[in-house]
């Protein structure tokens, strides 16, 4: 009886996925390059800013959101008008 190399086939394939195996552990016991790799604490210059300059920035970002916040809203309504508008001419 012939099994057509069905079974040595299936052996063949569990002896290369075991040597897969093989070098599948190597990598996450140690043997990759991340392993080594030393954790040090990243130093940063940030630049010294006085109280007076603190406050005058924070200002400035305040007012410059509340501007953008007012530009977003004004422009969904414009739309929203236009949308309203839109939808009474089409249904006329």
């Amino acid at each position: 009886m012939s099994f057509g190399g069905h079974v040595n086939d299936m052996v063949n394939r569990i002896k290369q996925n075991a040597a897969l195996k093989n070098a599948r552990k190597r990598k996450f016991k140690g043997g990759n390059d991340y392993a080594n790799i030393k954790y040090t604490k990243t130093e940063y210059d940030f630049p010294e800013v006085s109280e007076k300059e603190l406050e005058k920035i924070k200002i400035k970002i305040r007012k410059t959101t509340t501007f953008e916040r007012n530009k977003h809203l004004v422009f969904g309504v414009i739309i929203a008008f236009i949308t309203v508008l839109a939808l009474l001419i089409l249904n006329s």
